[in-house]
């Protein structure tokens, strides 16, 4: 996790895919983060999609937030394991939707998302402008709270509100 210039502990969900996920019970590593998933409404992440540990065909389980005890830097404990359907916008959906100012002109897409540091809440999104401009300048956020409008593939932020 890191500090954002905003003066908010965060971390990027993209951090969170691929971390394996552990029994506390047992220490035995169950499988993997494949995916995170949202309500784009309340800003609350829901569960995850897990990729379990398996010789045979990968099978995928959505797991409820309130079943992880904790999204560690190394690994993701479980408090329980009930895999159950689990309604929302997925990480791996909403990465690459379009991002407009307000004005109607296209400010990138999104390279990432936001969370705090517990990945309970939705701070924000990561805009890419493309691979060139990330390399020279960067790239750059926008906190939830400037966000006027979005929808599963495109997202309107306030104006000049990107630095």
């Amino acid at each position: 996790h890191f500090n954002h210039e905003w003066g908010i502990d965060m971390r990027r969900m993209r951090d969170l895919i691929m971390l394996p996920i552990i029994d506390p019970n047992t220490g035995e590593r169950l499988g993997w983060v494949k995916d995170i998933i949202f309500n784009q409404t309340t800003n609350r992440v829901t569960g995850i999609i897990f990729e379990k540990d398996t010789f045979l065909k990968p099978q995928l389980l959505k797991i409820p937030r309130d079943d992880i005890a904790s999204f560690g830097k190394e690994s993701v404990t479980l408090v329980k394991l009930s895999p159950q359907e689990i309604v929302g916008t997925c990480w791996s959906q909403k990465v690459g939707s379009k991002v407009y100012n307000d004005d109607g002109d296209i400010k990138g897409t999104i390279g990432d998302i936001y969370v705090d540091n517990l990945v309970q809440t939705i701070v924000g999104y990561e805009i890419s402008d493309g691979l060139f401009a990330d390399l020279y300048k960067g790239r750059r956020a926008v906190l939830e709270n400037n966000i006027l409008a979005e929808s599963q593939d495109v997202v309107i932020i306030e104006g000049g509100l990107l630095s």
